[in-house]
């Protein structure tokens, strides 16, 4: 992995940062993805409903929204993160999942990799932001509301 050394300018301040360069590509740390969930509204057509929404994020400097998944309650959006987020592909392990020995729990061995990183978990309650939203790339108890609005390829083309 290839580090460098960057400046992050919020506000008129300059905040300095380690990155990792990765395929021409600046990340904040070495997974590929990382995630966030709140309470949001989805939108479909006319229709409006409460929901738990997960969104993934490439873990870029930029932060931009890979995709997101919406959830009827915070229990099942905790199942699927805890049988999904430990497979999320590391650039230290050329884009392969974390390697978990057989015998170990594989979420838990997950959260103390992560807590030796100083990485949070979606299910940490972190909600990651662009650097130039917040210089510090997120914050725990900011509970952002999303809004996901969902629409099939003819409602798209629409709009190009």
């Amino acid at each position: 992995m290839k580090l460098f050394h960057g400046h992050i300018t919020y506000k008129g301040r300059k905040f300095s940062k380690t990155f990792i360069q990765y395929k021409d590509e600046n990340y904040r740390d070495e997974r590929i993805f990382v995630q966030s969930f709140s309470q949001g509204t989805v939108q479909q057509g006319s229709n409006k409903y409460s929901k738990y929404i997960l969104t993934m994020y490439r873990n870029t400097v930029m932060l931009p929204v890979y995709r997101t998944d919406d959830f009827n309650s915070k229990e099942e959006t905790i199942k699927y993160i805890k049988d999904m987020e430990y497979k999320c592909p590391l650039i230290s392990q050329d884009e392969k999942a974390l390697p978990i020995p057989e015998n170990e729990d594989k979420w838990e061995y997950w959260m103390k990799w992560l807590k030796s990183k100083n990485y949070h978990s979606a299910i940490s309650g972190y909600q990651y932001r662009p650097y130039y939203w917040d210089p510090s790339g997120g914050a725990f108890g900011k509970h952002d509301k999303v809004t996901v609005i969902k629409m099939t390829q003819d409602e798209l083309k629409k709009y190009k």
